[in-house]
């Protein structure tokens, strides 16, 4: 079972190839013009690299947003022509709640090597945070606990600025873990309002990787969509729609 991921969501590109569990190759690229002028030459290398045919693949992974306007278009549409008329499953992944699943995927030992303080907190909240840009934050919340192996989400997508999200965090009586590249954009307000409360995975495992796309689909997480009913998330209207008011 062949199974290619891809996000172009955040300046962080990411695709990936895995035969059943087992990761065969990842290409992970941050660009500052538009991913459209880099990925399917990226895409190109990842197949010759690891010996695999387009032929082959089964299972197709792309995010859907949210996160940047083009960048969520660009991989929805590379998907689509690549992948058009072939027998494949297509699966759409929520970019919030796949890195959420990431942060609880890491854990096991991110979180145990960091201090935190006490141990009155069977639960925690994830909070997985993409930057918009100018403080602005596209977010979501969720709960896990140690016995479980789902996540469940608790706060709905949102758009919202960082004072106000930081606001909010700072009247909860729980441990928050941080994951997203807001986070890392935004260590030092975050820290400086939040203080003890939050904890972050380390830097590598804060921005999403495509095999975490893998992991969740694995697991029976993720719903089979169709080619036709890809479509991107935006959680709110872009800059033109906003103009024509």
């Amino acid at each position: 079972m062949l199974t290619f991921a891809i996000t172009t969501t955040t300046k962080l590109a990411g695709i990936s190839l895995h035969k059943d569990n087992r990761l065969l190759g990842e290409i992970k690229i941050e660009v500052s013009r538009t991913h459209s002028t880099t990925i399917l030459d990226q895409i190109d290398s990842l197949f010759a690299w690891t010996g695999e045919k387009l032929d082959n693949v089964e299972n197709v992974l792309v995010s859907i947003g949210p996160g940047s306007f083009t960048g969520v278009r660009i991989a929805i549409s590379v998907v689509k022509g690549m992948f058009y008329g072939r027998n494949v499953n297509f699966y759409q992944v929520n970019e919030l709640d796949s890195l959420a699943y990431q942060a609880f995927y890491s854990l096991d030992s991110s979180f145990l090597s960091q201090d935190n303080g006490s141990d009155e907190n069977s639960k925690i909240e994830i909070y997985s945070m993409i930057d918009s840009g100018k403080e602005k934050i596209y977010c979501a919340a969720y709960e896990m606990e140690a016995s479980k192996e789902k996540l469940k989400q608790v706060e709905d997508y949102e758009v919202i600025k960082l004072e106000k999200l930081l606001e909010k965090l700072d009247n909860k009586n729980k441990k928050i873990v941080i994951i997203g590249d807001a986070g890392i954009n935004y260590k030092e307000k975050i820290t400086g309002t939040l203080k003890n409360k939050v904890l972050f995975l380390t830097d590598d495992r804060m921005r999403i990787s495509t095999a975490t796309f893998v992991q969740i689909f694995l697991n029976n997480i993720l719903e089979k969509s169709d080619i036709f009913q890809l479509k991107p998330d935006y959680l709110e209207k872009s800059q033109a729609e906003r103009d024509k008011k």
